[in-house]
């Protein structure tokens, strides 16, 4: 497959035999609505509109869209109804509307109903940065705040789910650190070589990995070859995984304020993607956080 450098080159590739049921958990704000909407993902959807009835009608009404709304009062109802449907199957992935992050997240993860059936939940970020030469994956900067060795393994499962969903099949991954050497004094150093001996040893095929290593050799081909540092990752990083939240919060903050980055999240670990922006996110990167959950809910 063509390496993605864009969205607009996803967009471009997508294809589906049937329309996608997006499932909008409290659909009560017209900003939920308009981005199912988006007329870059409306074409493959099918939108399954869930909460105060009166308030999703008139909002279609307005702009003459049509969807299935299905009724419910409470922020708790909604979820409820949302995580039943996606256990039912009758919806391919989630979009959280305007509720409480930590209603939505308790319907998930509930023990006996909910749907985060693989345990671990985390945040992927899929950036398209002017300085770079393909989209680059970077988690987690949302959800799982200080990850242990075995939960940065769950994360860059999660992280290569993606990226084979959206045509990479085998991944450049690089396990951030402030150096490329293992430093004793450095945790999270030590762990990113384990983790990569480990890997390289259990799963040699899922990925190409390097850990520890700097951002720079990440991402940049020029600083590998002033350093003199060979790996396939080097300077080719499709995915960059972090050592706890705050790390990849500022990067991913960094990344779209000050280096002119566009971002798509997402939530994985639940038998569906869970499509989970902020409320400060704009019109175009909700539409295209959606669009990543369509790549990732097909042949799930």
């Amino acid at each position: 497959m063509t390496m993605m450098k864009k969205f607009d080159d996803l967009l471009a590739n997508f294809s589906s035999e049937q329309k996608i049921r997006i499932g909008v958990v409290c659909a009560n704000d017209e900003v939920s609505i308009q981005a199912v909407f988006n007329p870059m993902v409306r074409p493959f959807l099918a939108p399954i509109l869930i909460g105060d009835e009166a308030l999703i009608s008139a909002a279609l009404q307005r702009h003459q869209w049509s969807a299935t709304i299905i009724p419910a009062m409470t922020e708790e109802e909604c979820a409820a109804i949302g995580v039943a449907m996606v256990q039912g199957k009758e919806i391919d992935f989630l979009m959280k509307g305007h509720l409480q992050t930590r209603t939505f997240l308790k319907a998930v993860v509930d023990r006996e109903k909910g749907i985060a059936n693989r345990g671990l939940l985390s945040h992927v970020a899929l950036n398209e940065i002017p300085a770079y030469h393909k989209l680059l994956l970077t988690t987690d900067g949302g959800m799982v705040t200080a990850p242990t060795k075995e939960e940065k393994k769950v994360l860059i499962k999660h992280g290569i789910e993606v990226m084979n969903k959206i045509g990479v099949e085998k991944p450049k991954v690089g396990l951030l650190a402030a150096a490329e050497k293992v430093n004793p004094k450095i945790a999270s150093s030590v762990e990113a070589g384990e983790i990569m001996n480990e890997l390289q040893a259990e799963t040699p095929d899922c990925c190409w990995i390097d850990g520890p290593i700097s951002l720079d050799l990440a991402l940049s081909s020029d600083t590998a070859a002033i350093k003199r540092y060979e790996s396939p990752v080097a300077g080719d990083a499709d995915i960059v995984v972090g050592p706890d939240i705050t790390t990849m919060n500022v990067l991913g903050k960094s990344l779209t304020i000050l280096a002119g980055a566009k971002m798509a999240g997402l939530i994985m670990g639940a038998s569906v993607p869970i499509v989970m922006v902020s409320r400060g996110s704009t019109e175009e990167e909700k539409a295209y956080s959606i669009l990543i959950a369509m790549y990732c809910s097909k042949g799930a």
